[in-house]
Formats: structure tokens, C-alpha cells, sequence
């Protein structure tokens, strides 16, 4: 095949009227040296158009009259290559303003966006090459389109200089569609059918809050670093994260996130394929009630926006990848501790574990662990400096096996300012709303352990700013 290339940038012809444009064959400037070959097919009625209405001030041609609407043909775009016609043809939008209408239309070739142009479309757009998005106002899509974008070759990238807005995507073809250092974001549904969707350090944010609009069969999202999979949500229902990587040893290891009310949260998860450890979280640094911390992989799971309580379920191999009881958090010192009694379930052929309504997502590091027998604990950090940083902003009570708490703070002067029978709960270092300045305060904890032991502790910390 030869490539070619198609520069879009001020190209009218009247509706319907398909005699003028082949009487505007002269005066086109396509870069195609196969246009001409292509007039034969403009005869017929049912060749599948794009069209854009575009009132003209100014008559660019001679014959075409400034009171006419007149609809812009992409006719390169819509021809099969074949035995009279084999090209691979780059399209170039340089700021045209595009309308799709419920229509079908096949690119051969990469698709690059630049000016200022966008796009209306209510059908489909298929694409055989890379999808690059220059466009300096950055989003291409009109608000209220709600067609498709479907990646419908082998390996494909997503790129440009500015992020794409989605109104539906589908992974469709074959091989691994990626982003090349751009996030991507999609309002309703993404499809994701059997392929990678490789993002890197870059997010794909899902932005639609209704549950069902990540669809798969085998595929998954991968990440590095600092990317992940975004979703809004809306509803106390579980939102599906469907996360793996094809690095080292392939795996997909999802999870579900189930907020605890209906308000506005958005949430971001990576699978991190590698050991914790060279990732800057050391396995061996934890609590006494952690044991063995996967050494397979581990998650990072934030709330970027909300302030909403969330289950959270972490999904994994009993045989591949060993036999776990607790979801371990990086946090406090900070350091691997365990987040409570977690329920176990199972799901998409995979063993769950639920760490219900958390509300610490002061660091994103989530791995599954074994608990370490050997008598309950309590205890609660001797500093906390809750200065807005998200490190060690909350002073709570640790420990394993708590059932039945009450833990109290009292200032120097023995002034009661704060007190909870929540196990999840945390003081914040405020009192009546008022931030507290650095002191010294003494807590008292009292309770019962799983196996029936009293808790009755006394001690205290400073507070740091």
C-alpha cells in the first residue's frame, strides 16, 4: 500500500449535489495523488457522506452562491482499499468543524486534529491508525454527542499534545492500544473487549457515575508510576476497576469500589505488577499484625474528589498468587498496617477481600497480607501533625482484634476534646472547630478484644503543626 496524506481545511460543496463538486475537481487541494481515480464513485447516490452545514460569506470557489448551505465530503474517507484503490491516507483536520450523523465512516490511515476544529458526531468513526490530538482548545467532541470512536486496527496510540474527550471508545481490531504521554478521558462507555489498554503514567478517567459502562471480556487497563483508572461515582453500588498488566508475569487482578452513600466521589486504581518494595513501599517495614505482604503486586487506590466511606475489594488467586486474610495499608510512620477484619467473597473467578467502610486515603498503597497470630494489641501513635499535608493527619487507634472501643483525648488541663466508639474513626487535632496548638495530650482507651479480654490503656502524645 501507499501512504498518502488528506489536509482538510476549507473544502464546500452544495448538499446533494454531487455534479459541482466533481466540476470542483480543479480547484481542490488534496495532497492524494489518487483523488482522480476516485470521481467514478462520486456519481452514485448511495456513497456514505460526512457533512458539515457552513454558511459562506465569501464565495471561495466562483460558483457557489454565499445564501447556500453548503456540507463539507470527506469522500477519502469511506473506501475500502482494493484492487482499483490501495492507499493508506492520513487525514489532517486543519480547524474544519465536522458533523457526523448517524453515519458509518473507516479511516485508513492516522487521524490528526489540529487548529481549532471539532467534531459533532452522533455515528461512528473507525480507525485503522493512530488517533492524535493537537487541537490547542483541547477537547475535539461536542458537548451532547454521543457517538463512537472505535481503535479498530492492530497496535494503536492515542496521542498529541492534548488530552481527548471521549464520548464513547471502543478497543476493537487486535494488539495493545496505548496512550503516548496524554491522559484520555471518556464520558459514557469504554469497551474494552480482549485487549490492553496500556496508559502508562497517564489516567484514563471514565466519567459517566453509572455502574455498567466498563464492559470486557479479557481486557484490562494497565498503568506505571502515577497512572491509573479514574470513575466517577454515584450510587452505593460496586464500581468495577478492571486493572492488570502485561509486564513480567501477565495478570489482572481487579477491583470493586463500593461507596457507602450516594454523594459524588471520584476514584482512581493502578495494579502495580512488581513488588511494593521497589516501588519505594518496603514490605518489610510494618506493624506486628502484618505477616507476609504480597511480593507479587500490590494496589494503589485513591479518592481524588469526595469524601464519601467505601468498601474496598481487592481480588486475587488463591493458587497463583497465595493464600491471604488482610488488606495491609501504607500509612502512619509510615509503614504496612492492617486495616481490620476483612470479609471474603469471590468474584470474576477470583478470591475477594473487603475492607469495609475505609476513609484513609492519606496514601494510595493497598497489598493483601497474612495476619499474624499471637493476642490482641492496641495502641496509638506517641505524635500526629495534622497539618493538611495528608501524612499522619489523623490520630486513631491501632491494634488487632478490637471489637469494643472507647477512646477519649483530654488537653493539659484535663478538658475533654474528642471521643469516639468507632474503631475507623480519628481525631483531626480541632476542638469546637478551632484548630489546637502543639501540646501534650493524654488519652484513655477502653474496650473489649475479639477474644473477650478487657482493654484499658492510658497514655499520651504530642501534637505537632
Amino acid at each position: 500500500m501507499q501512504l498518502s496524506k488528506c489536509v482538510f481545511s476549507n473544502l464546500f460543496v452544495p448538499s446533494a449535489n454531487f455534479n459541482t463538486f466533481v466540476k470542483m475537481k480543479q480547484h481542490l487541494n488534496f495532497r492524494n495523488k489518487a483523488f482522480n481515480r476516485l470521481f467514478p464513485f462520486f456519481g452514485h447516490s448511495s456513497l456514505p457522506a460526512i457533512a458539515l452545514g457552513k454558511h459562506l460569506t465569501k464565495n471561495p470557489i466562483g460558483f457557489l452562491s454565499s445564501s447556500l448551505t453548503f456540507l463539507v465530503f470527506f469522500m477519502l474517507l469511506f473506501l475500502e482499499p482494493s484492487s482499483s484503490f490501495s492507499q493508506i491516507i492520513d487525514v489532517v483536520n486543519k480547524g474544519l468543524p465536522i458533523k457526523n450523523s448517524n453515519n458509518s465512516i473507516i479511516i485508513y490511515g492516522n487521524v490528526t486534529h489540529e487548529l481549532d476544529g471539532n467534531i459533532t458526531n452522533d455515528g461512528n468513526f473507525y480507525i485503522k491508525g493512530d488517533w492524535i490530538n493537537n487541537n490547542p482548545s483541547g477537547n475535539i467532541f461536542t458537548s451532547g454527542s454521543n457517538g463512537w470512536v472505535h481503535l479498530d486496527s492492530a497496535a494503536q496510540t492515542i496521542g498529541g499534545s492534548n488530552m481527548t474527550h471521549f464520548n464513547n471508545l471502543e478497543l476493537a481490531g487486535t494488539g495493545i492500544k496505548q496512550l503516548s504521554n496524554v491522559d484520555a478521558e471518556i464520558e459514557d462507555s469504554l469497551v474494552l473487549h480482549d485487549h490492553e489498554f496500556a496508559a502508562g503514567g497517564n489516567t484514563v478517567f471514565v466519567l459517566s457515575p453509572s455502574t455498567g459502562v466498563i464492559t470486557r471480556t479479557t481486557g484490562f487497563v494497565s498503568n506505571t508510576n502515577d497512572g491509573g483508572l479514574s470513575r466517577n461515582t454515584l450510587a452505593m453500588s460496586p464500581y468495577f476497576f478492571p486493572v492488570g498488566s502485561s509486564t513480567g508475569t501477565p495478570r489482572f487482578r481487579p477491583v470493586d469500589i463500593t461507596p457507602n452513600d450516594a454523594s459524588a466521589n471520584t476514584f482512581k486504581v493502578r495494579m502495580a505488577n512488581d513488588d511494593a518494595t521497589l516501588e519505594g513501599f518496603d514490605r518489610t517495614i510494618k506493624e506486628s499484625a502484618v505477616g507476609g505482604v504480597n511480593p507479587k503486586f500490590y494496589h494503589r487506590i485513591n479518592r481524588t474528589n469526595g469524601v464519601s466511606l467505601a468498601d474496598i475489594t481487592i481480588y486475587f488467586d488463591k493458587i497463583a498468587d497465595s493464600t491471604y486474610d488482610i488488606i495491609a495499608h501504607w500509612q502512619n510512620v509510615p509503614q504496612w498496617e492492617n486495616t481490620g477484619t476483612a470479609d471474603t467473597s469471590s468474584a470474576y473467578g477470583f478470591s475477594g477481600l473487603t475492607k469495609k467502610a475505609f476513609n484513609d486515603f492519606s496514601f494510595t498503597p493497598f497489598a493483601l497480607s497474612t495476619f499474624v497470630e499471637g493476642g490482641a494489641t492496641v495502641f496509638v501513635p506517641n505524635v500526629f501533625s495534622p497539618n493538611g499535608d495528608g501524612f499522619n493527619d489523623l490520630l486513631r487507634v491501632r491494634g488487632r482484634g478490637i471489637t469494643e472501643l472507647d477512646f477519649v483525648i483530654y488537653d493539659r488541663w484535663g478538658e475533654k476534646v474528642f471521643e469516639t466508639n468507632d474503631v475507623n474513626a480519628g481525631w483531626d487535632g480541632t476542638y469546637k472547630g478551632q484548630p489546637m496548638n502543639l501540646a501534650v495530650f493524654v488519652y484513655i482507651i477502653k474496650g473489649k478484644f475479639k477474644n473477650g479480654d478487657a482493654i484499658d490503656k492510658k497514655g499520651n502524645f504530642t501534637l505537632l503543626r
